[in-house]
């Protein structure tokens, strides 16, 4: 096996004062396979029912997880870092958005994905 660890961060995105972060808040494209072995993600503030979900070309690849608390970081952690979820196989081309559900207005979400690149589980 030759894969590399590379970590990726979340698109901040403040959606202004009066407006809340909703379904597919925010795009990236991936240039080349990889593996979501980790996503760890926090409001900007305490906001009860905050959940974050990764779509793949509009399906959801990243179930939805709690992330509602600024100081503890929700987590999807997949059985290659000790979790329970299968690690999660992106294709090189494909298209991330990221869904926000429950936040309040003017609340963003920072985190991070931990992706394996290389021989990846695919």
């Amino acid at each position: 096996m030759n894969e590399r660890l590379t970590f990726i961060p979340l698109p901040v995105v403040y959606p202004g004062a009066s407006a809340a972060l909703g379904a597919n808040y925010a795009y990236i494209t991936t240039c080349v396979d990889m593996t979501i072995i980790h996503v760890s993600a926090a409001p900007s503030t305490n906001d009860a029912d905050v959940t974050l979900a990764i779509n793949d070309d509009g399906s959801a690849v990243v179930a939805a997880f709690a992330c509602a608390v600024a100081a503890t970081p929700g987590e999807f952690s997949s059985t290659a870092v000790g979790g329970t979820s299968a690690p999660v196989f992106v294709a090189a081309g494909s298209k991330l958005s990221f869904t926000a559900t429950g936040t309040a207005n003017g609340t963003q979400i920072v985190g991070l994905i931990t992706a394996l690149v290389g021989e990846v589980f695919g």
